[in-house]
């Protein structure tokens, strides 16, 4: 018996000897002076700094855009990269080319320096709407995706939500995307990107195959990513709509829901969009327990009609939330929750850069990571309730005239 325990422990003690477990962070930005920031939750700038730092060949970002100000986080971000330039790590970057045009300054900080090259994506032309992504790869295989944007106040003064991992095969389909993204750069025609469709890694992760990892923090997690728009994504991806139309039909007993705007307006004009908005309203019928937090942005012509008919629903809550403005006086376009994140019954996980609205699942390109872990269930609604029991939300009044907040 003793010769047979000893056997075991040995084989046991081998198999770990090279047994390698996956990095995975979940991300959150926190604005200054509110108790969102008692999460505990790594920050953006602490892992975008690590990410950087540790870059030996490439580093491929495409993001929404860039906006950075002296003397606040993204800076340190800013200097990162081009520390990284300098020791020879190829550095490439996409930028919406509608908003490149707005915040030109912060991105000429590195635009021309050298083994760093940034490139404009038209995608109003190419999808009819935005390069709304915000996601960076470092070396093939150190992703980051979320709802952050490479802007300095979604790293101190907006609440968002985003996910870290380490993990070549998942980071090679968002490079797919980034390649893609790349070429229609230059070229995007409808038989361009119909040919760009056909390429794709060796390995696909979907709902039929999930990737399973093994993690320090979460113990294992079966994931897989989606994308959009659902016409320019290569064959065999999941996409967006049909993900989150999913995930809403198989919930059970609850869902919550945290997103920064809500919309039925339809991509044509005169067009509604009730595809969510249905599924909403089911899972409430089937006895499903919805609580949603939409951003006080949201709150604008149409949509907050919309918004107050579906909190009426009989097990739906519904929430306005207001970040109180910054006590060293008013930030433009900040002091916000941007968070597009749910979580559905005990162990399903949704984080993503898309809002709930058509635009973003048939127009603009976003991508999402659909998480399958109790833990990081349990995080993500911990972090919904700390702000649904805050002092910055008020439940939505259907009887109630809202006005649009200022922005900028």
């Amino acid at each position: 018996m003793k010769k047979l325990l000893l056997s075991f422990f040995i084989i046991l003690l081998f198999s770990r000897a090279g047994y390698t477990q996956t990095l995975f962070q979940l991300v959150e930005s926190a604005p200054e002076e509110t108790i969102i920031k008692e999460s505990g939750l790594p920050r953006p700038a602490d892992v975008w700094a690590d990410m950087i730092k540790s870059a030996q060949k490439t580093i491929d970002i495409e993001q929404f855009y860039i906006a950075n100000e002296k003397g606040e986080p993204l800076e340190n971000i800013i200097n990162e990269i081009r520390n990284a330039a300098a020791r020879g790590v190829q550095i490439r970057v996409i930028l919406d080319k509608s908003f490149f045009d707005r915040y030109k300054e912060s991105a000429a900080d590195i635009e021309n320096t050298k083994n760093i090259t940034i490139k404009k994506i038209p995608f109003g032309k190419i999808g009819g709407g935005v390069m709304h992504a915000k996601y960076f790869v470092v070396d093939g295989e150190d992703l980051f995706v979320g709802s952050q944007n490479f802007d300095w106040r979604a790293l101190k003064h907006i609440h968002e939500m985003g996910v870290r991992i380490k993990h070549k095969e998942l980071a090679e389909m968002f490079l797919t995307i980034f390649e893609m993204d790349w070429k229609l750069c230059d070229n995007y025609g409808q038989e361009t990107i119909e040919s760009l469709k056909t390429i794709k890694p060796e390995t696909v992760y979907n709902s039929k195959k999930k990737l399973t990892v093994e993690t320090d923090e979460f113990g294992k997690i079966a994931l897989y990513p989606a994308f959009s728009p659902k016409d320019i994504v290569p064959n065999g991806f999941s996409k967006e709509e049909f993900e989150i139309l999913k995930m809403i039909k198989g919930a059970k007993r609850k869902l919550r829901l945290q997103f920064y705007s809500y919309s039925l307006k339809g991509s044509k004009k005169g067009e509604m969009y009730r595809k969510i908005d249905d599924e909403l309203r089911k899972a409430a019928k089937r006895g499903v327990d919805i609580k949603i937090i939409f951003s006080d942005w949201a709150i604008k012509k149409d949509a907050t009609e919309q918004i107050q008919s579906l909190s009426t629903v009989p097990g739906i809550e519904i929430k306005f939330s207001t970040i109180p403005q910054y006590s060293k006086g008013y930030i433009p376009f900040a002091r916000v929750q941007h968070c597009k994140f749910f979580t559905a019954d005990d162990k399903m996980s949704w984080v993503s850069t898309s809002n709930l609205e058509q635009d973003y699942f048939y127009e603009s390109r976003n991508a999402t990571l659909i998480l399958r872990n109790e833990k990081i269930n349990q995080t993500l609604e911990s972090v919904f309730d700390r702000v649904w029991n805050s002092p910055y939300v008020e439940k939505v009044d259907p009887e109630k005239e809202y006005k649009a907040v200022k922005r900028n």
